[in-house]
């Protein structure tokens, strides 16, 4: 989808010294249909009796935003807007879409994969760049990822056996490890109890029914048994990286997040929600 309307467009140059450019956006028209009526119930329930964005232009807004993490400078140059216009237009559109995403649970995901017929789901870890943290030391090295080599945030992630992304937790500091933010997450009492859950070595010690790969013992070997368990292991929890990068296809994730961090669950939940709009896992569940 374009975001410049019209069959022709000439780059040019603003005062402000901003070069402006067609540009396209890869998203069905569908969706960004789908939130513009969002938007406008929004609208409704505030009594919002003018705009100067369109639902429609403003559903575009939102799209762009957390598709490409331009700065709002950038977008209102483009949309020929203020950029206090496009802040108000971007942090409303997020939260419709947060409120959303918020409404797909973990009890959800569990009925789809009894329904699909499913034998487990793949839970993984995914770090997301930010700026730092904190003004002071304590603050940052909270959001301080010693794996990762920088700060950020850890976004749980529960995927099908095909890959498909199903749910994503909000966010906690980098600094927590796998296993504490799965637990923090709640993912196991919902899920182990209807469904087998795959998960990488950061899991250890999580939950005996979550199936995890065997570490190797200290000064010995593992038998040749353990290592042909462990690849076919890793050969069906690896394909859990295709969600996670389903949820870093929209650059807002993806790219450093220049946000407060009290900001960032409502940012996940509406990548979530878009995913899930442009990728409906659940229709089966609904049609049953």
């Amino acid at each position: 989808m374009t975001v410049y309307q019209g069959t022709s467009f000439t780059p040019e140059l603003t005062a402000a010294g901003y070069a402006l450019f067609r540009a396209g956006v890869k998203v069905s028209a569908g969706t960004c249909e789908d939130l513009a009526a969002s938007l406008r119930r929004r609208h409704g329930k505030n009594r919002t009796r003018w705009r100067l964005l369109a639902p429609l232009t403003q559903a575009v807004l939102v799209v762009a935003f957390l598709r490409t993490n331009l700065t709002y400078a950038e977008l209102a140059a483009g949309f020929g807007i203020s950029e206090s216009t496009c802040w108000r237009g971007v942090r409303e559109g997020i939260s419709v879409l947060a409120d959303r995403g918020r409404r797909i649970s973990l009890r959800d995901v569990a009925k789809l994969a009894v329904k699909m017929g499913w034998e487990y789901v793949i839970v993984d870890g995914v770090h997301v760049p930010s700026v730092t943290f904190g003004r002071k030391t304590a603050g940052q090295r909270a959001f301080y990822s010693g794996k990762h080599k920088r700060h950020g945030l850890n976004v749980q992630t529960v995927c099908s056996p095909e890959g498909e992304l199903l749910w994503a937790a909000a966010p906690l500091p980098g600094a927590t490890v796998d296993v504490t933010a799965a637990r923090k997450a709640g993912i196991a009492e919902i899920l182990t109890s209807l469904i087998g859950v795959l998960a990488d070595l950061g899991y250890l010690g999580w939950d005996q029914q979550v199936i995890t790969g065997r570490r190797k013992p200290r000064g010995k070997e593992m038998s040749p048994a353990q290592r042909a368990a462990n690849r076919l292991q890793a050969q069906l929890r690896c394909i859990g990286e295709r969600g996670n990068a389903r949820l870093k296809y929209w650059k807002v994730l993806a790219t450093e997040l220049r946000c407060d961090p009290g900001q960032c669950t409502a940012l996940v939940k509406a990548v979530l929600a878009l995913h899930h709009m442009e990728h409906d896992p659940f229709a089966a569940l609904r049609a049953a």
